[in-house]
């Protein structure tokens, strides 16, 4: 297996690429529980690129190494940015990398386990395909914060109705109802260690399509789709920045901060 570890002279810290058989292996390691930071958000627009560029890779696997999948963007630099009064620039560099996974030329398969919510979950919901261990919970919980959150990515896993409750109520779900109720993750492994093996039994059979099929197909697929992702993502920065006017906004944040009930008063 070659690892990259160095991508437009940036060394990469929390996001790697490592490439085998024509499979390239996207391994989010950002401790305790992959928050989404700002050097998470840039090392995947890195890494997309020198896959975008790179016809060795013609399958691509994202997973984490850690206990969790990913818990969205990190609540730390979201509060600085509302300090900064900086949230709108804040949203737009995460889903430029939401964007891109989704615009990736090569199929991506995520493979997901512990826990995968908010920005966290345009990640499996932009891919092509999802594998997960049953009982990983999947969760929208930016509401439970003052936040507008993912819907715009939500809509390709979830009926509208279930998606607009998950959203309002910042409800979980588990990897076993999605996929039996909704169809929103395309298999389901019972365990973590069972995890990686089916993604890459999934990946090699997809090689055998070879890359051109493989990259036309999917660029194909992508413009069918009438789900006008580019201006989904426009109107959750605006609404979100449209919310950041509000005192509700600052204290939403600020109670999840404190580990407190949220006292919102609709000012």
């Amino acid at each position: 297996m070659r690892a990259v570890e160095q991508l437009n002279g940036h060394t990469l810290e929390n996001v790697f690429l490592s490439v085998e058989n024509h499979i390239g292996f996207i391994t989010l390691h950002n401790p305790p529980v992959n928050a989404v930071s700002g050097t998470v958000q840039r090392e995947i627009l890195l890494i997309c690129e020198h896959i975008n560029h790179n016809d060795d890779i013609w399958v691509c696997i994202m997973h984490s190494d850690i206990k969790t999948f990913c818990v969205g963007v990190d609540i730390n630099r979201f509060y600085q940015s509302i300090v900064d009064k900086d949230v709108t620039n804040t949203q737009e560099v995460f889903y430029d990398g939401a964007q891109a996974l989704y615009e990736l030329h090569v199929p991506l398969i995520c493979a997901v386990h512990g826990h995968c919510l908010g920005g966290g979950l345009c990640y499996p919901a932009g891919s092509d395909i999802t594998i997960a261990v049953k009982d990983t919970l999947f969760g929208a919980p930016e509401a439970k914060l003052s936040v507008v959150g993912g819907s715009g990515h939500l809509s390709r896993i979830l009926p509208p109705q279930i998606q607009r409750n998950m959203s309002y109520c910042g409800n979980f779900i588990t990897a076993e109802e999605l996929h039996d109720k909704y169809g929103g993750v395309t298999m389901l492994v019972d365990t973590f260690e069972e995890l990686m093996p089916a993604a890459t039994a999934k990946a090699e059979e997809l090689c055998k399509r070879g890359p051109l099929l493989l990259r036309y197909l999917k660029a194909c697929m992508n413009e069918q789709e009438d789900f006008q992702m580019h201006r989904k993502n426009n109107m959750e920065i605006t609404y979100t920045r449209y919310m950041a006017r509000h005192e509700d906004f600052k204290e939403g944040v600020s109670a999840f901060l404190d580990k407190r009930e949220p006292q919102f008063n609709g000012k």
